[in-house]
């Protein structure tokens, strides 16, 4: 409960609409935590603890929403926390793209980083004083541009490195930090990738011409008669490279 107000002026209602959210807050957190535990690769556990961790996850966002007014004046729910549950969500989907190679789930987790941005839900960050809160929004943007990166959306990949190196070029003024190599090696390896797809070459005629390291749709090797979509599996990779800190284009 918030300022002198004690828990008997509360309505019971209310008070069990906050205990309510600070379980679901817990728990989705507890269970959160728990992916990193969990083996990077094979393993069939891994479904069915992200599947109850969504679960907890979508409990939580639409509770929230349900009951924002009640939140804001008895918890003092604040913009940026709202921020985090919607990336925490996005993380989920990413992640899930990463066991799965599912695109879908990679065009969810940018509808969530997408709406933290245009909700502004970390906007009112930089003016608290709490160096934590200002990462928890520099991880965002960085999480944020790796799924730009792999959708191929540099247009806005560039919008956001040029926020991103705004926001850790105050952070380091602000809190003099010591993680701003760090931070500045980020943005080094984002504009790496930039440089390197796509990128210019010369053919046979030597005219330059513009080419991409990307799987291009029509470039997708056909089905096999009698195979189905989803059949086709990727079961081995190999890369190759013989330069010092060179970049990969999956």
């Amino acid at each position: 409960m918030t300022g002198a107000e004690t828990e008997d002026d509360v309505p019971l209602g209310e008070r069990k609409t906050v205990t309510d959210f600070c379980y679901l807050l817990d728990k989705s957190k507890q269970l959160f935590n728990g992916l990193r535990d969990l083996p990077q690769y094979g393993h069939k556990q891994w479904q069915s603890y992200f599947g109850r961790t969504f679960d907890v996850y979508t409990k939580l966002w639409k509770f929230q929403q349900q009951h924002r007014q009640v939140l804001d004046t008895r918890y003092g729910l604040k913009r940026w926390q709202i921020g985090e549950v919607a990336s925490k969500i996005g993380q989920l989907y990413y992640h899930y793209y990463l066991r799965t190679s599912e695109t879908s789930y990679l065009n969810e987790a940018f509808s969530f980083y997408s709406a933290i941005r245009q909700r502004s839900y970390y906007y009112q960050v930089n003016k608290e004083d709490r160096p934590e809160l200002v990462v928890k929004k520099l991880r965002y943007y960085a999480r944020y541009i790796v799924v730009c990166l792999l959708l191929n959306k540099m247009d806005l990949v560039k919008v956001l490195v040029k926020e991103l190196s705004e926001e850790i070029e105050d952070y380091t003024q602000r809190f003099n930090t010591e993680d701003q190599l760090e931070w500045n090696l980020v943005l080094q390896e984002v504009a790496a990738f930039i440089e390197a797809d796509p990128v210019v070459v010369l053919n046979d005629n030597n005219s330059a011409f513009v080419t991409s390291n990307r799987l291009q749709e029509g470039s997708v090797p056909a089905l096999e008669q009698g195979m189905v979509v989803g059949q086709l599996v990727l079961a081995d990779a190999l890369i190759v490279g013989n330069c010092n800190n060179q970049v990969l284009i999956r």
